[in-house]
């Protein structure tokens, strides 16, 4: 058996024929068809049952649970050749969500210049993205060392999280809007209103799932947008008003924030995560005592 037989199976599921999996790997059909051979012999299972020329493959049940384990075990590859890679290197690719970076920046400056006294900062890469986004990156293995948003409640069985603040949802909202008169408010005020926010990359729809089941409203949206200066701007020019983590300072004095009345509030946490089973090396060791301590701070 080798380890491109399940990148073959993997393939050949998704596409059910022998010809056309042959000619994404550029391979020959009987390449396909003999790694096939070799997987059911070592399992001693039959996997695929084949028709006709015109009928389509068909998995039997040993095959469709083998299936759910090629895509980890592809990716488990993968990884591994990534990290060995970048253990050759020395090179480490830090994941930074807009928002974490919007209110950390100075900081994480800082960081870069301690670590760069005893390692190459050239061998540190940025990979910004919103935390959905790079929760995945790290669990593939794109990314070695990620600040994370996510909700208190969050468990993610893959990463190993470090905290380092907690912070709550609050209403922002533009000076020339009504509500910014009022000091707190229910999520159910705000039935009336448009809404700009952060695309799906990012944690915070999460909270506003949850808050408007609470609140029992159908937020209306004008806008969703992954850049956090656009978005003030737009609720500094009252295009709408934005829940967000009160970790986003207003760029302008027109933008007020107000407290969220509601019970049992999902809270924001910022993390520094990578995957439980990534080996750390003396440089992302030191990085992430760095960017801990500063982040704290």
């Amino acid at each position: 058996m080798k380890t491109e037989d399940f990148k073959y199976f993997n393939e050949l599921y998704t596409k059910k024929s022998f010809t056309k999996v042959a000619q994404t790997f550029n391979v020959s059909q009987p390449s396909i068809s003999t790694a096939l051979k070799r997987l059911e012999s070592h399992f001693q299972s039959k996997l695929v049952i084949r028709g006709n020329s015109q009928t389509e493959l068909k998995f039997t049940p040993a095959g469709e649970q083998l299936y759910k384990h090629t895509h980890s075990i592809t990716t488990e590859i993968e990884t591994a050749l990534h990290e060995l890679n970048h253990l050759k290197s020395h090179s480490t690719t830090i994941g930074l969500p807009p928002m974490l970076k919007s209110a950390y920046f100075a900081k994480i400056a800082v960081a870069s210049k301690e670590f760069d006294k005893q390692f190459n900062i050239q061998n540190m890469h940025i990979f910004e993205a919103g935390s959905n986004v790079l929760k995945r990156s790290l669990i593939d293995g794109d990314v070695d060392i990620a600040l994370l948003g996510s909700l208190d409640s969050d468990v993610t069985n893959e990463l190993l999280q470090e905290p380092f603040v907690q912070a709550d949802f609050k209403i922002y909202v533009s000076s020339k809007n009504p509500l910014s008169q009022k000091e707190s408010l229910s999520f159910s005020d705000l039935k009336s209103e448009h809404f700009v926010g952060l695309d799906s990359n990012f944690i915070h729809n999460r909270a506003m799932a949850y808050f408007a089941s609470t609140g029992n409203i159908r937020p209306k949206f004008f806008m969703k947008t992954s850049d956090i200066n656009f978005l003030m701007n737009m609720i500094s020019e009252n295009l709408g008003i934005a829940l967000l983590a009160d970790i986003v300072k207003p760029t302008t004095p027109d933008i007020i924030t107000l407290s969220i009345k509601d019970e049992h509030q999902p809270k924001f946490v910022g993390s520094i995560a990578f995957r439980k089973n990534h080996l750390l090396t003396s440089e992302e060791r030191m990085l992430l005592t760095i960017l801990s301590k500063y982040s704290r701070n």
